[in-house]
């Protein structure tokens, strides 16, 4: 008897001593860690703001490849919600919500995941540190709220290792992340960025390429411009939307680029509106057909199957059927030596959210050739991105219709004329 009084005694003691403890641990915990990038303000809050590219930096995504995540309410900033789901133990179910968001300056996320303890937040704060403040100081910051729950007081005194270690395996794939992105900040472009669904179409192409001066780069689009204009008339074909200059290779010497026309059959779209500054009357075109008034894009069902037309080729002009594709887009007006840029701001801005630009940038040309330089100058930038699950197609190029056959003992038919005013042919880029 005596020593069962002795093991009671025993174990009120350490009863008495962890609720002691326990009461003298601190009731809520903190850990935090940093890293420091030189990317753009913009580009870190917007991968930060949202849940789009979550698992390429969070570190719980580690503990279970499989996991299924399920995102809700709007794509950016307070109410966007990520809900996760794995088969570890380990990992259980839970969720991250943006509570607060403050740009450049703060994101605060609610979290409900396994394990002890309440009202889990998880901050993120920004502050510009380097040179002309160039660079970002992320400071992740984890708390919880234990209460009066003494195992979960005791729980915290893990939390530094534990989650601690989980957040420096974040940032370090958050800054690995951040690499990966072209550094230029989009945030004050204007009109902003959307993707959009482009249908496929038929086009008439030229690839040339130029040296790296303006005067260089005009005179090899407007003359396989024309190129384009000859082989259209022939065949009675029409623009069917504005030219593309399609970059194949950008150099500190050299731009090489396709120079790509959209066409319909004539008559089966609307009429382009005349150019109050173009010459002749009426709608009829301009005498000059590189300078002709931009065509309006007619409307078009991206799922129509694309009809193949009988296309005579002349000269360097290739026929080609162009699939259907995802891309991002923005607007630019301005002198067309800022189109570089542009296309970067757009290439960012769409790995930012996720997407994977593929193939090659390209603008529409709004107004003509003899205009680029112009401050008011409109273009529409695109660049491509794949689309998750669907295997992009390759630009179909449809073979020249055969030339008719000579009868015996007659001569053979002079090849076509080039344009009069056109420059040599040039040999294509390499793409």
């Amino acid at each position: 008897m005596t020593r069962v009084i002795e093991w009671i005694i025993s174990l009120v003691i350490v009863i008495a001593l962890f609720v002691a403890i326990g009461l003298f641990l601190p009731s809520t915990r903190t850990v935090s860690h940093s890293v420091e990038t030189n990317r753009p303000m913009s580009t870190v809050n917007d991968i930060l703001n949202g849940f789009t590219r979550f698992k390429d930096w969070n570190a719980l995504i580690n503990y279970d490849p499989r996991m299924t995540l399920t995102t809700s309410g709007p794509e950016t900033g307070v109410g966007a919600k990520l809900d996760f789901v794995s088969q570890q133990a380990t990992v259980g179910e839970g969720s991250w919500e943006i509570v607060e968001s403050e740009p450049g300056e703060k994101i605060v996320y609610a979290l409900q995941t396994p394990g002890r303890g309440e009202n889990k937040r998880m901050t993120i704060r920004f502050e510009r540190t380097g040179q002309r403040n160039q660079n970002v100081k992320i400071t992740q910051r984890y708390t919880v709220d234990y209460g009066y729950d003494l195992f979960g007081r005791y729980a915290g005194l893990y939390v530094t290792d534990k989650i601690g270690d989980d957040m420096k395996r974040g940032l370090e794939k958050l800054s690995n992340l951040l690499t990966t992105i072209p550094r230029f900040d989009y945030s004050q472009h204007e009109p902003g960025f959307e993707f959009v669904d482009l249908p496929a179409v038929n086009a008439l192409v030229v690839t040339t390429a130029a040296k790296r001066a303006n005067d260089d780069i005009a005179l090899a689009m407007t003359n396989q411009d024309k190129w384009i204009e000859q082989v259209m008339e022939k065949n009675g074909l029409e623009p069917a939307g504005p030219m593309r200059i399609v970059t194949n290779e950008f150099t500190t010497d050299t731009y090489g680029f396709d120079v790509v026309q959209p066409i319909r059959k004539k008559g089966t779209g609307p009429a382009p509106a005349a150019d109050e500054g173009s010459e002749g009357e009426g709608n009829e075109p301009a005498a000059d057909a590189a300078d002709a008034a931009p065509v309006a894009t007619a409307p078009v069902d991206p799922n129509a199957p694309l009809e193949r037309y009988l296309v005579k080729v002349e000269g360097p002009v290739l026929y080609v059927q162009y699939p259907a594709i995802r891309a991002a887009k923005t607007s630019y007006t301005g002198p067309s030596p800022g189109l570089p840029r542009v296309r970067d701001l757009v290439r960012a801005w769409s790995m930012v959210r996720g997407a994977e630009p593929v193939d090659r940038p390209y603008e529409e040309y709004l107004d003509a050739i003899k205009d680029m330089l112009s401050e008011e100058a409109e273009f529409n930038v695109y660049w491509p991105v794949r689309v998750p699950g669907v295997e992009a197609a390759d630009p179909v190029q449809i073979a020249p219709e055969p030339a008719a056959e000579t009868p015996e003992g007659e001569a053979a038919p002079a090849d076509a004329e080039a344009p009069a005013d056109a420059a040599p042919a040039e040999a294509p880029a390499a793409a």
